[in-house]
């Protein structure tokens, strides 16, 4: 007994040296987070006792801005914000709601400390962004996507001061960040308490946007640690489609379970095949206890009306009004999660508001217009054209009367209108140069010029134009291998090269599945939602994408084609899918083709069951006879699957 006594003793001091070192690590963090916050305050030129101009986006944009998050608006006023008005309402207290780009959608308390603050700060549109506010806890929340505190001090503008608070990131069932919540007090509400509050009800909006996405016509399974907690806010919650393979979940639920949810299906969680859960009581609570390592408690909800892909209402309104127009998806919306993309997406916004001269560096098909077409419409120049110019599409002979415009008679075949060109067209706004490697070197040349003395000469004249735009840049090629070998300038490539960001393979990212329901949205027109089964999404993870989201969107398009009402399977993949994942076999002259040793064991269980283990399909995949697949079976453990 001593011992054990002993034991606990050296345990419990063990934890609170735990707890004290974690203490002061979260301290030093808190710390870096606000010193760094400051440091872009003053790179965006705003002195601390200053009164700021708020910005506001135009009255045409806001509508459609307002149009955009009308579910969120609503589920936040009529069923999050009564459980909590009795609370707020003795705390001088503000409940704030912005989208996700830090414009004001609306706010809930006239606390005191308002009449202390320009009253523009409130005005719906009002811009709470760091560029504009300086440090706040909705700043901050939108960098760090995040829940973040602030104390009345840490605020960058001494007009700021007056207040504290907590801000929490919202996210759409898809993961795509929506807006952000907060809450602000005079300073006299604990930190704890409005942080609390604040992480509670961010994840209740979060749950009410999976329910009117999804409503009636999907499976709902709540859990959490205690049975007493499946109707809190802060418990778990997974979607099942009608053959019960996951299709949203929140947070929370990522947290309980501790793991990857692709591939997760109702009857794993519930212990019970779905045949039997029909019929099961709605109020019955089931212990989880094989899913991981601690209990969890759920309840199962069933279906209320009959399932069908493409009439689920709720999600089509969902999906029409969050879907970004063509040119105006913003920088934030396409950081879904992997972090080389949350890296580009970062360093493109601490620019974004500069002249700073961008290169897009990466693989064909990765989306580098579209990651410039959302740098463009970040930037304080989005209200002027983005001029977007392919060099390896233009003839050699035309490239120059194409950028730099012409006068009438200037050549043989000439407009006798002469042509503007396309560097003037972008004046005021950007001017985007898609692989710039492949541009003449004569034109490198005269696009130098441009650069140097931000004046351009049409073709025939003596006379130059004063041009400002913005120039980004980009290529799939080495550019410092094309200086060697005297293909690209050198001085244009100091010219060009302000800022390099790097754009990653499909292959490489870590948001596979965000990437998939951006995709099939765009595709969508209508905004009917479209299912992906697991098995497709097992074979999309293993794919190398050679021809990386361009080849993803091809793929898609064909599925969504050939499946028609149905939810996307493998027999809706096109043959040239199937022939790509012949990319991962190690060809070897004379023989049949060997995979690497590594490569089988991770590839063909999911090739396998995939393809609903389907020994010729498996085979044909995978580039190999299907005795080999038999064997590696076999080795595996495998066979007696089928």
């Amino acid at each position: 007994m001593t011992g054990v006594i002993a034991s606990d003793k050296q345990s419990v001091t063990g934890c609170d040296m735990t707890n004290e070192t974690q203490e002061t690590k979260e301290k030093q963090n808190h710390e870096s987070l606000i010193a760094e916050s400051w440091q872009r305050c003053r790179d965006y030129g705003l002195i601390s006792r200053d009164t700021p101009v708020i910005a506001r986006p135009d009255e045409p944009r806001w509508q459609q801005k307002l149009a955009q998050a009308d579910v969120m608006l609503t589920v936040t006023r009529e069923k999050v914000l009564p459980g909590y008005q009795s609370m707020l309402a003795n705390a001088n207290s503000l409940v704030l709601l912005t989208d996700q780009d830090g414009d004001l959608l609306a706010h809930w308390g006239h606390p005191p400390f308002m009449q202390q603050m320009p009253a523009a700060l409130f005005e719906p549109g009002s811009c709470w962004q760091e560029r504009v506010i300086g440090t706040t806890a909705i700043g901050l929340a939108l960098h760090t996507r995040e829940i973040v505190d602030i104390r009345r001090d840490e605020h960058f503008l001494v007009q700021n001061r007056q207040m504290s608070g907590s801000a929490a990131p919202v996210f759409d069932p898809h993961r795509q960040l929506v807006g952000i919540l907060s809450i602000a007090s005079d300073a006299y509400l604990p930190t704890t308490q409005i942080h609390g509050m604040v992480k509670v009800m961010s994840q209740a909006i979060e749950n009410h946007l999976i329910e009117a996405a999804y409503g009636p016509y999907f499976w709902q399974c709540v859990l959490n640690t205690s049975p007493d907690n499946l109707d809190s806010p802060w418990a778990g919650l997974l979607v099942f489609d009608h053959q019960g393979q996951i299709v949203a979940a929140n947070r929370r639920a990522d947290l309980l379970l501790g793991q990857s949810l692709a591939g997760i299906t109702l009857d794993m969680v519930a212990g019970l095949p779905l045949s039997e859960m029909k019929a099961a009581d709605p109020a019955r609570v089931l212990t989880l206890n094989g899913l991981v390592s601690i209990p969890l408690f759920a309840r199962i909800k069933s279906p209320t009306q009959p399932f069908t892909e493409r009439a689920v209402g709720a999600d089509a309104v969902l999906q029409e009004k969050t879907k970004p127009q063509q040119g105006e998806r913003l920088l934030t919306a396409l950081d879904t999660g992997d972090k080389h993309m949350a890296k580009a997406v970062t360093l493109a916004q601490k620019v974004a508001d500069s002249d700073i001269p961008v290169l897009i560096l990466g693989e064909t098909g990765v989306g580098k217009e579209v990651f410039v077409r959302a740098l463009h419409a970040s930037s304080s120049r989005a209200d002027a054209d983005m001029v977007a110019v392919n060099c390896a599409a233009i003839p050699s002979e035309l490239v120059e009367s194409e950028l730099f415009g012409y006068v009438k008679g200037a050549f043989t075949g000439a407009s006798q209108k002469g042509s503007l060109g396309l560097i003037r067209r972008a004046d005021r706004g950007t001017l985007f140069l898609d692989e710039i490697g492949d541009m003449p070197l004569s034109t490198q040349a005269r696009l130098l010029r441009v650069l140097q003395e931000k004046r351009v000469t049409p073709l025939g004249s003596s006379e130059s134009y004063p041009v400002d735009f913005r120039l980004v840049c980009a290529t799939h090629q080495s550019l410092r291998d094309a200086i060697r070998l005297r293909e690209f300038r050198e001085d244009l490539y100091y010219r060009i090269n302000g800022l390099t960001v790097t754009l990653p393979a499909l292959r490489d990212r870590q948001d596979l599945t965000s990437v998939v329901q951006s995709v099939l949205t765009e595709l969508t027109e209508d905004g009917v939602p479209v299912a992906v089964s697991a098995d497709v999404m097992q074979l999309f993870a293993s794919h190398l994408w050679p021809g990386n989201i361009r080849q993803l969107h091809n793929v898609l398009r064909v599925a969504i084609a050939l499946a028609g009402d149905k939810p996307i399977g493998t027999e809706h993949l096109p043959d040239d899918f199937f022939w790509d994942l012949k990319g991962i076999v190690r060809e070897q002259e004379g023989i049949e083709p060997e995979l690497l040793e590594e490569d089988w064991q991770t590839a063909l269980p999911k090739v396998y069951r995939a393809l609903g283990r389907n020994v010729s399909k498996t085979a044909e995949a995978m580039g190999v006879s299907r005795n080999t697949v038999y064997k590696r079976l076999k080795q595996l453990g495998l066979w007696h699957d089928g």
